[in-house]
């Protein structure tokens, strides 16, 4: 069953990106993304919650530039702050990919890190609002993999 449904939804972006590929051209200008994520640890095999934001301007169809931020609910109550800078690409009309730079802030149990940071976006779109699934790694003292549903709005 699960086999069957990742089959369709694989058939419906095709169909959907074949059907809009007109329509769903990227204009230059800003979009804003709201990301909520899990973000796994490899290293200490902890999970985390995590609220995600970007804004980005784009400054072709294809190509964006922007920043993130990342509100991570660690254990213990206590929170993690991170910052990106972002380089991003749409190489199909449904798929985004950013990667930059990323930099954990100190807290009360860690230092300052420095991470390289890789994500992918497949976007259902809705007009000017975008919406799927996300998926990426953070490699830097520890090696992160995190996944969940992105939200975005086209200015």
């Amino acid at each position: 069953m699960v086999k069957k449904t990742i089959v369709l939804v694989c058939i419906m972006f095709i169909w959907h990106s074949t059907k809009a590929q007109d329509h769903n051209i990227k204009e230059p200008g800003l979009e804003l993304v709201l990301s909520g994520l899990s973000i796994y640890n490899t290293e200490t095999a902890l999970s985390d919650f995590a609220t995600e934001i970007h804004l980005t301007h784009w400054t072709t169809h294809k190509w964006a530039f922007g920043v993130g931020y990342t509100f991570v609910f660690e254990d213990n109550q206590r929170v993690g702050h991170e910052i990106a800078a972002l380089v991003s690409h749409k190489p199909w009309p449904f798929l985004t990919v950013n990667t930059g730079p990323s930099i954990s802030l100190p807290n009360s149990h860690k230092d300052t890190e420095l991470s390289g940071y890789l994500e992918s976006e497949f976007a259902f779109t809705l007009g000017k609002i975008h919406l799927g699934p996300t998926a990426g790694v953070l490699v830097g003292q520890d090696f992160r993999v995190f996944g969940g549903w992105h939200f975005s709005y086209e200015f």
